[in-house]
């Protein structure tokens, strides 16, 4: 069956393309026989150009990863309004030894709350989920006696949620959002919007 229209077109591009990365076969420098001199970023010169390296790191993709980071996010949110929850993004807040910190999401509900930072990374190895939500734990509970102060709360869980770069969702991520009430239809879309960012 042919493709009639050009949405129809670019669509089964972008299937093609998110097939190359899921396979590891991205052409990228580093790929044997891609490159007959060079294997560094074509952008940046810096690092040798490998999917992580284009899909974490290189300064020319960062406001790329910014708005697939903030399309993630908001979609999280909007899921967590519909379950009831009352949700601020980007919360500015101070920790306990008086830096600031700013986070991503706080989700309030019967006078508790979860501070969520949904995170995209390149997927590496099965823990790499908990040691996301590890890290992020490190980062922010020192700011949860400001947010009790400030939003009345009793109690206040920090989530550091991963979602893959090639738009995978690990089992932590699925987990946390089966507990948080939110359907699998929204974990989909957060792994579809995370692979076409």
């Amino acid at each position: 069956m042919e493709c009639t229209t050009k949405n129809a077109a670019h669509k089964g591009s972008d299937s093609g393309d998110a097939l190359k990365m899921i396979g590891y076969v991205a052409p990228v420098q580093a790929v044997p026989g891609r490159s007959r001199d060079d294997t560094r970023c074509r952008r940046c010169l810096s690092e040798i150009e490998t999917l992580p390296h284009i899909l974490g790191f290189c300064p020319y993709s960062e406001a790329l990863r910014n708005i697939r980071h903030h399309a993630v996010r908001s979609m999280l949110a909007e899921a967590l309004k519909e379950v009831g929850f009352t949700v601020l993004q980007e919360v500015q807040g101070l920790a306990t030894q008086g830096s600031v910190r700013r986070i991503d999401t706080i989700a309030i509900k019967n006078n508790s709350a979860y501070i969520l930072d949904p995170t995209i990374r390149f997927e590496t190895h099965a823990d790499q989920p908990h040691e996301v939500d590890s890290e992020k734990k490190r980062i922010y509970e020192p700011t949860i006696p400001f947010y009790k102060d400030k939003y009345s709360l009793s109690h206040i869980d920090v989530i550091g949620l991963m979602v893959g770069a090639r738009g995978t969702i690990p089992s932590f991520f699925a987990n946390k959002c089966k507990n948080l009430g939110l359907t699998y239809s929204t974990v989909k879309e957060i792994a579809i919007s995370a692979l076409k960012g």
